[in-house]
């Protein structure tokens, strides 16, 4: 959980690897699909989901995330 403008919620054992949260992340940000600009981190293949520190919780990567790994806490 990460405090900021909203609760992110991640579960790892959801993540499939697809990337679509980093990929959003980093377009949002600089135009451009880059994995290394993004702000959310998935590592494989452990799959686990880190947030650097320029994370400013705005929830790009939820909104793009199709299998439940993210999600903001009500």
């Amino acid at each position: 959980m990460r405090k900021g403008k909203m609760e992110i919620v991640s579960h790892p054992e959801k993540c499939t690897g697809c990337m679509r949260c980093m990929l959003a992340c980093s377009y949002t940000y600089t135009k451009k699909f880059s994995l290394s600009a993004a702000r959310i981190k998935i590592k494989l293949p452990e799959y686990t989901i880190e947030f650097t520190n320029d994370c400013n919780n705005c929830g790009k990567c939820v909104e793009h995330c199709f299998y439940g790994a993210l999600e903001v806490e009500k």
